[in-house]
């Protein structure tokens, strides 16, 4: 059963069967970082800030608050579950690496985050994507870019059963089209 909820103030995609629950999160914020990653000052500027150390490649960093992923060997993104932070953060950031050469972006609304919450998640994503999800090597703190359903996305695991998948706004109504056929209970068999 697809339910899709829309009114004046939100457009609200849920998707649930007996194997899953989809959704779209609309309060997410996130910054792109771009920078010598490597650099002790960075490192030392964002595991102040943040509380969190600069991800190693394919991984991710987290606390209650914030997500800290590597994107590539000079870019990190910050989510923030408070959209409301980010222009602070933004500005904070910049402040802190003046002296450094970096780029520092809002691209909040420019991409969309999408809950993944069901036991079966690996087959979902091994649906649409060539990533190893044994969970040898797709653990808690793995976070992973590669194509699903044809869309650029990445990946990061919130709980042994929930996933979220981060991907482009203009993708949005087509991926959430994707993983809920992909999502189909007739069509998941157990692999992981």
């Amino acid at each position: 059963m697809i339910l899709k909820v829309k009114d004046k103030m939100s457009d609200k995609m849920v998707y649930s069967n007996s194997l899953f629950n989809i959704s779209a999160l609309d309060h997410f914020g996130m910054l792109t970082i771009r920078a010598e990653i490597n650099n002790r000052k960075f490192q030392k500027t964002i595991k102040d800030f943040f509380k969190l150390k600069v991800p190693s490649r394919l991984k991710i960093s987290t606390n209650k608050n914030f997500y800290l992923a590597w994107m590539s060997p000079n870019e990190i993104m910050v989510i923030t579950k408070n959209q409301d932070e980010i222009k602070t953060i933004k500005s904070s950031i910049e402040n802190d690496l003046e002296q450094m050469e970096k780029l520092v972006l809002d691209v909040s609304s420019s991409r969309t985050i999408f809950s993944i919450k069901g036991c079966f998640w690996r087959e979902l994503l091994a649906k649409g994507s060539p990533i190893n999800l044994f969970p040898s090597e797709f653990n808690s703190d793995s976070f992973r870019r590669t194509r699903l359903g044809q869309v650029s996305t990445a990946f990061w695991m919130i709980k042994e059963d929930e996933i979220f998948v981060l991907c482009g706004q203009s993708y949005k109504n087509f991926f959430f089209k994707w993983l809920c056929n992909a999502a189909d209970e007739k069509s998941i068999n157990k692999f992981f």
